[in-house]
């Protein structure tokens, strides 16, 4: 007698084990539930930031100017120094001293600009980490948009602040696939006053 009630209970707890396992814990019957892994091989994403080269103001009432002479030897520049990376993307603002500072690096990369809107900071976070997650790309802003963008990918702001004669600044932010941002600061081509 006191095996076959030792039995039923042994056969109870088999049959509420077993339907225990096939509950997820959301409680939906035979679902599984999936944890995805961290892939400790994932890329960090880089994104170069810079300010675009210097413009020409000479003309007050001009709009949308190009660079000075001086602009277009650091666009020149900018393309040296990066010339060496991977780089599998170029966004610039609409503007004609952004697309001429990008120009020489689109041509030595054999790369299309990619237009974004100058204070959409958000907007163009979420479609650099979506379309180029663990790539480089450079992006070429303006005084008073570079280091908001900085901010937007979750690294502290490296300076102050960017004043209208401050051209030489290359803002390196690493994104990490967990989310974590840092950023280094360099100079690059000849010092601004």
């Amino acid at each position: 007698m006191k095996r076959t009630l030792l039995r039923q209970v042994w056969l109870l707890l088999l049959l509420l084990t077993a339907a225990a396992c096939r509950q997820s814990p959301g409680g939906q019957e035979g679902s599984v539930a999936v944890v995805n892994p961290v892939d400790n091989n994932a890329q960090p994403t880089v994104v170069y930031l810079v300010r675009h080269a210097e413009k020409d103001i000479s003309n007050p009432s001009e709009q949308d100017p190009d660079l000075t002479p001086g602009g277009l030897a650091r666009a020149e520049a900018l393309r040296d120094l990066l010339e060496e990376q991977e780089i599998a993307a170029l966004y610039t603002t609409k503007y004609k001293r952004n697309r001429s500072t990008l120009q020489p690096l689109a041509e030595a990369e054999g790369l299309q600009m990619k237009v974004y809107e100058a204070h959409s900071f958000n907007s163009l976070k979420d479609t650099i980490l979506k379309d180029h997650a663990g790539q480089t790309v450079v992006v070429v802003g303006h005084s008073n948009t570079v280091l908001p963008i900085i901010e937007e990918f979750g690294a502290k702001r490296p300076v102050p602040d960017i004043s209208e004669t401050q051209y030489d600044y290359l803002f390196k932010v690493t994104v990490l696939p967990d989310g974590t941002a840092t950023v280094v600061t360099v100079n690059y081509g000849v010092a601004s006053r």
